[in-house]
C-alpha cells in the first residue's frame, strides 16, 4: 500500500508546472489554504510548508473545491448558484474546467444562469425537478377544472337527460353494447397482466397449428423429400404447387443448389416459378430453357433473378421457333443484367401468345422496352395476330414520363388490359395514369395498384372513375398516396349523374395515406358502395348510410361486400367497424387495421361477433389500445380460424 501512494505521489508530482515551487505562495494556492483553515481563518505559512512538503495535498485540495463548487447545480439544483459557492472555488482560478466550452467569459452569463435555474446545464436531478414541475401545474389545472364542474348549476333533469342521451347513441352505435365474453361468462379477470399474454400467445399458437399440433400430411412429405433431395433425381409428373413448396422449402433451408434446380425444371413442366434464382448460373438456366420451351413451357416466373436472366437467356428464347412458342406469362424479379434492347428482343419473340408481363426492379428498361409493346400488341398487327396484352406489372423501374406517356398515347396496345400495376414508379403523376388508362378502351379493367408514387392526387381518382365505365373494377390498391384528400375520396365513391357508377370493390388498400383524410365517412362511403345492390345504390338516403348503420341490412346484397381492406394508419373509429359489420359479414375475409388509434375493444370486438366465420386474419400493429377485453373475450376465441396478428 505505501508503494502505490508513493507512485501516486510521484505521477502527481509529474503532472504539475515545471516552476512550481511548494514555498510559492500563488493565490490559488493562498486561496486554498484559506479554505482548510479551521473558521475560515488563513494560515499561510504552514499550509504554504505542508503543500511544498505535500504536492499530493495541494491537488487533492484543490480537485475538493472544483467538486464542491460543481456539487451546487447536480446534487441539489433547487438552490441558487450563487448561496452555495465556495469563494476559493472560482473558475477563474481553478485549473480543471467542468464544461465542454472551457471558461465561461464575462460576469453576464454567471448573473444570467443564477437568476434562471431552469436553464442551467441539463444534469439528472435538473430533468426530475422539470417534470415535478410540469406535473404539479397539470394538477392545479386539473383541480381548477374539478372546482368550475362542481361549481356549475345542476338541474334535477340531468341524470334523466344524459340517461336519455345514452341510450341514443347506443342505438346509433351498437358497438356500444357489446360486452367481452369472459365479462359475460363469470366475470372474473387474471390480475398477473404477464400471466395473460403468456396464455393468449400459447392459445392463439395451439389454434392456428402451433408445433403442439399434429402437421398435415402434405407438409409431412414435402419435409421428408427436402430433406433427402440430393437422392432425387426426378419429381415426374407433379402439380405446379407442390413444386413451389418444395422450391420454398428449399430455398428456407439453403439447400437451393444447381442440382435441386435440375430436379424442378426437368422435361414436362408447364411452369417454372423459382422464390429465388441467386445459386441457378446463367448456362444452366439457359440450358434448361432449351429443354423446357419447346416441351410446353408456357409460364417463367423468377425472383432474384439477376444471376440467370440476360442477354444469354432472350437469346435462347428469341432463337425458338413463334409456331412452337406456348410462353403466355412472364414475372421477373431483380434483372440487373437484363438490357433495353434484350427486352424489346424478347417481347417480339413471345407476343404471338404472351399475355402477361411482370418487371421488379429491372434497372436497365427504357425507351425501346416500351416502344415494343406499342408496336407488338397494336391493333394493326392483324396476320399473324398477336394474343392480347391482359396484365401489365412494372414496380421499381426507372422509366421516365415520356418514355410512359408514349406506352399510353402511342398506340393502343393497352386496349384490352385487365390488371394494371404501376408501383413505386418516381415519375408517375396525374399526366401519366390519365393517359394510360385512357388507352384501356375495352372497358374490362379489373385491378389497379397505384401505390407508392408520392404525386398522385384526387385528379388519379376522377381517371378511374372514368376508366371503369363497364364497372368491372374489383380490386383497387392506392397505398401511400399522402396527396389524396377526403373530400376526393369521397367523391370518388359517390353516385354523380352523367358518371360511371362508383366501383364495387373486393379489395381496397387505403394504407399509409394522410392520417386525416382516411375517415369514417370515406370508408363508410366505400363499404356501402362495395356491397349494396346496385339497384337501391343510388336511392339509398346518405343519412342512413352515415349514421344508421342497422337499416343497412335489408339493402346489402350477399353475393358484394369487402374482402381485403387495408386502412392501416388512419383515424377510423369503431363507426367504420359498425359499417363492415352490416355491409361486409358475409364477405370480409382480411382486415388491416394497424396504427389505428380510434379502433377500441368494443368496436373491434362487435365487428367479430357480427361477421362471419370466414374472416380468417385481423392485423393490428402498433393498437396499444386493444386490451385484454378483446384479445381474450371476443366471440372466436375458441375458433381456430381466426388468426389475430400484431399482438400477443
Amino acid at each position: 500500500m505505501a508503494t502505490k501512494r508513493s507512485r501516486r505521489s510521484q505521477n502527481n508530482a509529474e503532472d504539475l508546472p515545471e516552476n512550481f515551487d511548494g514555498n510559492e505562495q500563488d493565490v490559488s494556492h493562498t486561496d486554498v489554504s484559506a479554505a482548510a483553515a479551521p473558521g475560515g481563518e488563513s494560515n499561510d505559512e504552514d499550509d504554504g510548508e505542508r503543500s511544498g512538503d505535500n504536492p499530493v495535498r495541494f491537488m487533492r485540495q484543490r480537485n475538493r473545491a472544483v467538486a464542491e463548487r460543481e456539487a451546487s447545480r447536480l446534487a441539489r439544483p433547487d438552490a441558487p448558484l450563487g448561496s452555495m459557492m465556495l469563494g476559493h472555488a472560482s473558475k477563474a482560478k481553478s485549473a480543471v474546467m467542468s464544461t465542454p466550452f472551457g471558461q465561461l467569459m464575462g460576469r453576464k452569463a454567471s448573473t444570467k444562469r443564477e437568476d434562471n435555474i431552469s436553464q442551467e446545464w441539463c444534469g439528472p436531478f435538473s430533468v426530475a425537478r422539470q417534470m415535478i414541475a410540469a406535473r404539479e401545474e397539470a394538477r392545479r389545472l386539473r383541480e381548477e377544472q374539478q372546482d368550475l364542474e362542481n361549481n356549475k348549476e345542476h338541474h334535477p333533469l340531468d341524470e334523466a337527460m344524459e340517461i336519455v342521451n345514452l341510450e341514443m347513441q347506443r342505438k346509433e352505435n351498437p358497438s356500444m353494447n357489446w360486452v367481452s365474453r369472459h365479462k359475460r361468462e363469470d366475470g372474473s379477470t387474471t390480475t398477473n397482466y404477464y400471466a395473460k399474454r403468456r396464455k393468449r400467445f400459447h392459445r392463439q399458437r395451439d389454434l392456428m397449428g402451433g408445433s403442439s399440433r399434429v402437421p398435415s400430411l402434405f407438409q409431412l412429405c414435402i419435409n421428408l423429400l427436402v430433406e433427402n433431395f440430393d437422392c432425387i433425381e426426378s419429381l415426374g409428373v407433379v402439380d405446379h404447387s407442390i413444386r413451389r413448396a418444395l422450391c420454398e422449402t428449399l430455398v428456407a433451408r439453403g439447400k437451393m443448389n444447381g442440382a435441386a434446380f435440375d430436379v424442378l425444371a426437368e422435361m414436362g413442366v408447364e411452369t417454372l416459378e423459382l422464390v429465388d434464382c441467386a445459386q441457378v448460373t446463367q448456362d444452366q438456366f439457359c440450358d434448361s430453357l432449351r429443354v423446357l420451351l419447346p416441351s410446353g413451357l408456357r409460364a417463367i416466373l423468377l425472383k432474384h433473378c439477376g444471376r440467370c436472366f440476360g442477354s444469354q437467356a432472350v437469346n435462347v428464347i428469341a432463337s425458338i421457333d413463334r409456331e412452337n412458342m406456348e410462353l403466355f406469362a412472364i414475372s421477373l424479379g431483380g434483372a440487373y443484367l437484363l438490357k433495353d434492347s434484350d427486352m424489346a428482343a424478347l417481347i417480339e419473340s413471345t407476343s404471338r401468345t404472351l399475355s402477361s408481363l411482370d418487371l421488379t426492379a429491372c434497372p436497365l428498361l427504357s425507351e425501346q422496352f416500351c416502344n415494343a409493346i406499342g408496336n407488338q400488341y397494336s391493333s394493326s398487327i392483324e396476320d399473324p395476330p398477336n394474343a392480347p396484352l391482359l396484365e401489365l406489372s412494372i414496380e421499381d423501374v426507372p422509366l421516365t414520363k415520356e418514355v410512359m406517356l408514349s406506352l399510353g398515347a402511342a398506340s393502343d396496345a393497352l386496349r384490352n388490359l385487365k390488371s394494371l400495376k404501376l408501383k413505386t414508379m418516381e415519375n408517375v403523376d396525374d399526366e401519366v395514369v390519365s393517359i394510360i388508362l385512357g388507352s384501356i378502351t375495352g372497358g374490362e379493367i379489373e385491378g389497379i395498384d397505384l401505390s407508392n408514387n408520392p404525386s398522385l392526387t384526387d385528379e388519379t381518382l376522377s381517371s378511374i372513375r372514368r376508366c371503369n365505365f363497364n364497372g368491372n373494377l374489383r380490386a383497387l390498391l392506392l397505398s401511400g398516396l399522402k396527396n389524396l384528400t377526403a373530400i376526393g375520396i369521397e367523391a370518388f365513391f359517390t353516385p354523380i349523374p352523367n358518371f360511371p357508377a362508383p366501383p364495387i370493390l373486393r379489395k381496397l388498400d387505403l394504407s399509409q395515406c394522410s392520417y386525416d383524410e382516411i375517415n369514417d365517412t370515406v370508408l363508410t362511403l366505400a363499404a356501402t358502395s362495395s356491397s349494396f345492390k346496385r339497384a337501391s345504390a343510388n336511392a339509398i338516403e346518405e343519412e342512413t348510410v352515415l349514421h344508421n348503420a342497422g337499416k343497412l341490412a335489408s339493402e346489402v346484397s350477399y353475393t358484394g361486400g369487402l374482402v381485403h381492406l387495408n386502412v392501416s394508419g388512419s383515424s377510423i373509429s369503431d363507426k367504420s367497424m359498425e359499417i363492415l359489420a352490416a355491409t361486409s359479414s358475409y364477405s370480409l375475409e382480411e382486415l388491416d387495421i394497424s396504427f389505428c388509434p380510434n379502433v377500441s375493444d368494443k368496436g373491434l370486438g362487435y365487428l367479430v361477433s357480427k361477421v362471419k366465420p370466414q374472416l380468417s386474419k385481423i392485423f393490428m400493429w402498433g393498437c396499444a389500445q386493444i386490451t385484454e377485453e378483446f384479445l381474450d373475450g371476443h366471440d372466436r376465441i375458441e375458433d381456430g380460424g381466426l388468426e389475430i396478428i400484431g399482438v400477443w
